[in-house]
Formats: structure tokens, C-alpha cells, sequence
């Protein structure tokens, strides 16, 4: 585990020194912007403390016997359109397993995948999107009959084989708020029966600290092969677990957790505990991880790169104490009309140009305007000098 937090460290060293702009809590809806992209990485421990049987009754754990899976995930992904994003991701994992006499573990890469979403036109504050994914797993297991000998000093990674879904998301913004659900079809390696997957979650954001609580869950369409035949179901080196090879799975996981945001890349921290289930363990999660993402392209950015499109420039005179209106050095003279729209820039001796703010001529003079904001677009105060753009 010191390992996978030491890679999680250099990470975040290597996310700080080149971001450009905040990352943030993305629900399953809101899709990255036009040549965005955006890298994560995410460590996990769950740790076995029961287990529930085919019909869903829990059954104790031998006291001298424990298991443990570490998972670290790696995504990258990219905003293609306005309206497409697509992702590649890697897991890498861990596997301890121990019956009180003998123990055995494995460690290697698990899986790659990629994913493709689809967002839909916003619905007043309600985002939608599809999702497509594949994920192919990087080993092959060995099956054994029943009275066969397996080796005592082994486990397997997970199921192997090709899995691929579809997911429906809506993330409803009411900021502070965001409320996500997802739900999609799912069908598992290892021929296991496929399966409806969901998530419900609420986010509560501050400034920079946000809380969150949600509901992972997975239902079974009851298609396993050997839903009437379970002892003719092949045998796995699965070890003192049941998330494995599984007969026709479900699960129920509730989870809190938090996320800071330091201004280049977002931590978020969360913790989870299988209470219900079929055919799998009953478990405790705990769950580490940064993200990190540019900008892209914004309709802010496309202003700011379209200066040829401005007829008019001037500065900032004057700002009124609540700073809703700006007075600017530009009138009757220079062609500015009542009505007209102007962009306010923050500007230096380098060349940079800032978005600050929009508005519209409320008043006018012959050598002076005055502009009512009407949007905002960074948290910055507004002084003379700024430069005022009309179009």
C-alpha cells in the first residue's frame, strides 16, 4: 500500500507543475470541453469481513482467514466535440488470500479498457449522456474439476475475459448542489450473467471542500448458465473470497466521502461498505485519489482568440463602488452605441488577456460610455486600466 500512496505523491508532483486550470468533482453528465483532457489515478483497498451465498444469507468468516484487494486505476480523457468524450484506462491489482494455514498472493496488471460518452442538449438544469466502454482483462485463469489438486501457494487477479456496457447518466446542477444517477447494462467476464449496474450521489461543494455521499449497486438478470446447476460451475483458485466467479452476483454499497480542491488538481478521499449482497462479500472500501484536467475550449476562449472581431477599444475609467457599471474612455465619437456589447479584459505588458466580465452600453457621452455587467467570468476585481472591448 506505502508503494501505491508513493506513486499517488509523484503523481501529484507531476499534475502541479504543468496544470492550467482547477480540476473539479465531474458528474457522470458533464463531459470535458472541446480539446480538453484530463488524467486520474486512484488507489483502493477492500478487505473481506463475510460473505453472502447464493440465495443472499450472510455467512460468518473464519476467524483465521482474510482477504485483501488492492486496486490503483489509471484514466486519461479527452474532450473530442462539445458533445463527446473519450477515455482509455488501465487497473493494476493486488491480491492477498489466507485460510489461517496457507497463504498466497498475486500481483500484476489487471486490465485496459476505453469508454466513449455522449452528451445530449441540457434540459434546464438537468444534464444527460450515454456512455459505451469495453474492458478486456490481461491473464487467463485455470480451471480445475472438482477433485482436482490446486496449488495452495496461488490466486487469481479477478475474472478474466472481455467486458462491455452502456450506461445512462443525468447530473442535476444546483449549485452548491449536484445530485448524479447513473444506471446501465452490463455484461462481466468469465461468462458471468449480465446485470444492471447504478449510482446515486449528492455532492455538497464549497469553495474549495466538498462533501459527497452515494449508493453503488448492482442487480442480476439471473442469466449465470449455471443458475440451476451451480456445483457444475467450473472451479476457480479464487482463494477465501467470493467476488470471483460468482453465480448471477448482486450487491448493495453505500459510500461518504470528501474532495479538496488545490487550485491545480482536486484529492478526494472515500469510504465504502458492502452491506447487502448475492454471491459476494460483505466488505469495507477505502479509496484515495487525484484528477486533473485543463480547459479546453470555452466559449470564452474562442472570444479571446477572436480580438479581429472587436470594433471597438478602449479602458476603464471608472468602476462604481458594487461594481455593476464601468465607465470607459470610448462614446459617440469613437462609434459606440447604446446597446452595444463590450468585453472587459485583464490585461499585462506580456501579452496576456483575461476574460473578466461581459456587459452592454447603458449610458453614453461623446468621449465615455458607461457599461452594465451583466455576466462575470472570473473572480477578480475589476480597476481602471482594464481593457473594454465592443462588438
Amino acid at each position: 500500500m506505502s508503494k501505491l500512496l508513493i506513486s499517488l505523491l509523484l503523481l501529484t508532483g507531476c499534475l502541479s507543475s504543468f496544470a492550467q486550470a482547477a480540476a473539479v468533482h465531474r458528474g457522470g453528465a458533464e463531459l470535458l470541453n472541446p480539446k480538453a483532457y484530463a488524467i486520474e489515478a486512484q488507489a483502493s483497498v477492500f478487505s473481506t469481513t463475510a460473505y453472502f451465498d447464493d440465495s443472499g444469507t450472510e455467512l460468518e468468516m473464519n476467524p483465521e482467514s482474510s482477504f485483501r484487494l488492492i486496486d490503483t486505476d489509471f484514466k486519461i480523457s479527452y474532450g473530442v466535440s462539445s458533445n463527446l468524450e473519450a477515455s482509455v484506462f488501465a487497473k493494476v491489482r493486488s491480491v492477498s488470500s489466507s485460510d489461517g494455514t496457507n497463504s498466497a498472493a498475486n500481483t500484476g496488471p489487471e486490465s485496459l479498457g476505453v469508454e466513449g460518452k455522449y452528451s445530449f442538449e441540457p434540459i434546464n438544469k438537468i444534464k444527460y449522456a450515454l456512455g459505451l466502454r469495453y474492458r478486456k482483462t490481461l491473464y487467463t485463469n485455470t480451471e480445475y474439476a472438482p477433485a482436482q489438486n490446486r496449488p495452495v501457494d496461488e490466486v487469481i487477479l479477478g475474472d478474466d475475459g472481455s467486458e462491455y456496457g452502456i450506461d445512462f447518466y443525468a447530473t442535476f446542477l444546483a449549485r452548491p448542489w449536484k445530485l448524479d444517477f447513473k444506471m446501465g447494462y452490463n455484461s462481466p467476464p468469465n461468462d458471468l450473467s449480465s446485470e444492471i449496474v447504478y449510482k446515486l450521489e449528492a455532492m455538497y461543494q464549497f469553495t474549495k471542500f466538498g462533501l459527497f455521499a452515494g449508493l453503488d449497486g448492482i442487480k442480476s438478470l439471473n442469466r449465470d448458465q449455471y443458475t440451476d446447476t451451480p456445483l457444475s460451475k467450473p472451479i476457480l483458485n479464487t482463494g477465501q473470497t467470493r467476488l470471483f466467479n460468482s453465480l448471477n452476483r448482486e450487491m448493495t454499497a453505500p459510500y461518504l466521502g470528501f474532495n479538496y480542491n488545490f487550485d491545480k488538481f482536486l484529492f478526494f478521499l472515500k469510504g465504502q461498505t458492502v452491506m447487502s449482497g448475492i454471491s459476494t462479500d460483505k466488505g469495507n472500501l477505502v479509496l484515495a485519489g487525484i484528477s486533473w484536467n485543463s480547459v479546453g475550449v470555452t466559449a470564452e476562449s474562442v472570444k479571446i482568440d477572436s480580438f479581429k472581431e472587436y470594433h471597438i477599444d478602449g479602458s476603464v475609467l471608472k468602476v462604481s463602488a458594487r461594481g455593476n457599471f464601468i465607465k470607459i474612455d470610448q462614446g459617440l465619437s469613437t462609434d459606440v452605441e447604446k446597446g452595444m456589447k463590450f468585453d472587459i479584459y485583464q490585461t499585462d505588458y506580456f501579452g496576456g488577456n483575461l476574460l473578466v466580465a461581459s456587459g452592454i452600453v447603458y449610458e453614453i457621452g461623446s468621449d465615455w460610455a458607461v457599461i452594465k455587467l451583466s455576466k462575470k467570468y472570473q473572480e477578480i476585481q475589476i480597476k481602471p486600466g482594464f481593457a473594454a472591448r465592443g462588438f
